[in-house]
C-alpha cells in the first residue's frame, strides 16, 4: 500500500473520473478516493480533502507527463 500516491486532487468527482478514464486508456490503473458518501453527497468532498486520484508510484512520471499535456491543452483553448 505504501507505493500509492495521489497524483491530483479535484473539486468534483466527475473531473477525477474523466482523468481516470484518460489514464486508463494509457494503461495506468487508478483509484478515486473521496469522502462523499459514494457520490451521493458531492458537497462533502469539497469540504473534506477533495477528490483524489490515486495511482502506483511507479506510474507517477508517465501520469504526470500525460496530465501536464492535458493542462497545456486546456490552457491553450
Amino acid at each position: 500500500m505504501n507505493d500509492l500516491i495521489s497524483v491530483r486532487t479535484f473539486d468534483q468527482r466527475y473531473e477525477a473520473e474523466l482523468v481516470q478514464g484518460l489514464l486508463s486508456a494509457e494503461g495506468i490503473e487508478s483509484v478515486i478516493v473521496a469522502d462523499d458518501c459514494g457520490g451521493q453527497r458531492p458537497d462533502l468532498s469539497v469540504r473534506m480533502n477533495g477528490v483524489q486520484l490515486v495511482i502506483r508510484q511507479e506510474d507517477a512520471a508517465k501520469a504526470n507527463e500525460i496530465l501536464d499535456m492535458l493542462d497545456q491543452e486546456v490552457i491553450s483553448e
